[in-house]
C-alpha cells in the first residue's frame, strides 16, 4: 500500500515525511507527498535545518532548490527570455563542474539535447501550450510533460543524478497542479530542497502561464532518509521535526 502525506507547506510536508521514514525503518517505496502551498514554508525551520546540513558539510537547501529553479538568477532578469538567455550563458561552465557532466536540473529542462541536437525548452513549450489553451478555451488539461531522465545518457546509471526522472502538470480549474516523480529521494539531504525548488518552478510557470498555483506533489519511488552523522545531528533534526527546538527557546524565556 501507498502512504499519502500530506502538509499545508513545504517544511510541514518535509517533516511528516522525516517522522514517518524514521518511523518505519528509513525507507519506503511509493512514498507520496502532497503540498498544498508550495511556495510556503517555515523560514526558522529552514534556517535551523540548514545548520545541521553545514555541520554534515552537506549543500544547503537553498543550493539543492537552485538546481531545479534558480530563483536568485530569476530574479534578476529582465523577463523570462532574459532568464533563459542568461542561464544559457553559464550553463556550459556549470557542466565543467564533474558531478554536472550530465547536466543539471533545470538545464535539462529549457535545453534538452544538449550538445546533440537542436535544444528544447522544455518549459518554455509548456508555458506557451498552458497559455494558449487558456485563452481559446479548449480547456485541455493533460499534456504538460517535462523529461529528466534521457533514456541514452541515463540508461546504465546506478546512483547520482538525475533522482528526478519527470514532471508532469495538470490543469485544474484555474489553477495548475505539479507532480514530480523521483526514481530515489534523500529525504535529509535533498527534499526540502527538492520541494521548495520545484514550488518555486510550478509558481515561475503559473505566472508565465495565467494560472493560479495549484499542488505539488512528489511521489519517491525509494524514499530513504539517507545518511546523518554523528548522532547528535540526528537529534537535532528530529528536535526540528517534532517542534522542540521552539519548545526549548520558548522554555529559556
Amino acid at each position: 500500500m501507498n502512504t499519502i502525506i500530506k502538509g499545508v507547506s513545504v517544511s510541514d510536508a518535509w517533516k511528516k515525511a522525516i517522522n514517518h521514514l524514521v518511523a518505519n525503518d528509513k525507507e519506503d517505496y511509493n512514498l507520496i507527498v502532497e503540498i498544498e502551498n508550495p511556495v510556503s514554508d517555515d523560514i526558522y525551520i529552514r534556517n535551523n535545518f540548514n545548520k545541521v546540513l553545514h555541520s554534515m558539510g552537506d549543500q544547503s537547501v537553498e543550493t539543492v532548490s537552485n538546481t531545479i529553479f534558480p530563483l536568485g538568477m530569476y530574479e534578476k532578469s529582465k523577463d523570462r527570455n532574459n532568464f533563459y538567455e542568461r542561464f544559457s550563458r553559464v550553463y556550459p561552465i556549470l557542466r565543467k563542474v564533474p558531478e554536472n557532466n550530465k547536466g543539471t536540473y533545470f538545464g535539462r529542462l529549457i535545453e534538452w539535447d544538449y550538445g546533440r541536437n537542436k535544444t528544447i525548452n522544455q518549459v518554455e513549450h509548456t508555458i506557451f501550450k498552458l497559455a494558449r489553451e487558456k485563452q481559446n478555451g479548449r480547456g485541455i488539461r493533460v499534456m504538460y510533460e517535462m523529461s529528466i531522465y534521457d533514456p541514452e545518457l541515463d540508461c546504465n546509471n546506478q546512483m547520482g543524478f538525475p533522482c528526478m526522472s519527470f514532471i508532469s502538470v495538470k490543469v485544474r480549474k484555474n489553477f495548475i497542479d505539479l507532480t514530480a516523480i523521483y526514481r530515489n529521494q534523500y529525504f535529509v539531504q535533498k527534499a526540502y530542497g527538492n520541494y521548495l525548488g520545484l514550488g518555486r518552478l510550478l509558481n515561475f510557470i503559473a505566472k508565465e502561464s495565467g494560472y493560479g498555483i495549484g499542488k505539488l506533489t512528489c511521489i519517491a519511488t525509494h524514499a530513504t532518509l539517507g545518511p546523518i552523522k554523528p548522532k547528535s545531528n540526528y537529534d537535532r533534526m528530529m528536535s526540528i521535526c517534532n517542534d522542540q527546538v521552539q519548545v526549548e527557546l520558548d522554555l529559556d524565556v
